[in-house]
């Protein structure tokens, strides 16, 4: 009796079995759907741009528009669909997404695969920042923004800051360090900026905001701000540099007094 029994109720599982693959398999996971959602709804030239940086390798995002949140939701998600999306922006091919029970009016009607690939950008972004914390102002010059690269081939680099003279008395000059570092926090190779003019207290003084708007721009005056490296010969340490931090080294007034640290 109890032979007869097993065995029914091995009948009812083997028959529940495709019903319950059907419902695991139904719907991919909501996080998986909610990115398939966030690219659906970009523009066509944001949406390219995410397809080239899946591309280039997923990079960490930079920024803070529509298309780093894309990117920042892509990488927050599990491998097996990080791997699917990114797969499939980079290829076409929909077969992962599918097993993970995506849909095509989810992943919708674009194709990844229309999308014409960029011409790779010559330089590649460093993360800049202060290296201490809270980034004080020194000598009553605060720097709110800046940027650095450096030349894919190791042939050079380029950095631009922007300041703001938060003291009482007008600065003249204000001399800028700015070291690279590689992943090990060793310095690799520095650059320097002699920045000379009438700062008056409370007026920010720009450079350009981003590696792309330089590329594309030209305010001459955002120029003032930067400073950089063209060499003839690659230079390897080059290779190495993740991060670009920056150092106020000397600032002088113009009532003639100075600051040095």
């Amino acid at each position: 009796m109890k032979t007869v029994r097993f065995a029914v109720l091995l009948a009812c599982v083997a028959a529940l079995l495709p019903f319950l693959a059907a419902q695991v398999s139904a719907d991919a996971p909501p996080n998986v759907t909610k990115a398939l959602t966030s690219i659906r709804n970009l523009p066509d030239t944001q949406f390219a741009q995410v397809v080239r940086w899946a591309r280039n390798g997923t990079p960490q995002p930079s920024g803070y528009g529509p298309v780093e949140q894309v990117q920042s939701q892509i990488l927050e998600l599990r491998y097996n669909g990080q791997h699917a999306i990114v797969g499939w922006l980079q290829t076409g091919n929909r077969s992962a997404l599918y097993a993970l029970g995506a849909t095509d009016a989810q992943i919708g009607s674009r194709s990844p695969s229309s999308v014409a690939s960029a011409t790779p950008n010559p330089y590649r972004s460093l993360e800049f920042g202060t290296a201490t914390l809270g980034g004080k102002p020194a000598g009553n010059i605060e720097v709110f923004a800046g940027w650095a690269a450096v030349k894919r081939d190791s042939r050079g680099a380029h950095v631009c800051v922007s300041f703001k003279n938060v003291g009482t008395i007008a600065a003249t000059r204000v001399l800028f360090s700015f070291p690279l570092m590689n992943e090990a926090d060793e310095q690799v190779a520095k650059l320097e900026l002699d920045r000379r003019g009438t700062f008056s207290p409370g007026i920010a003084i720009h450079g350009w905001s981003s590696l792309s708007a330089w590329q594309s721009g030209s305010n001459r005056g955002y120029d003032e701000n930067c400073t950089g490296l063209a060499l003839g010969v690659a230079a390897f340490p080059l290779r190495s540099a993740l991060l670009a931090s920056y150092r106020i080294l000397r600032v002088e007034y113009a009532d003639g007094s100075q600051w040095m640290p």
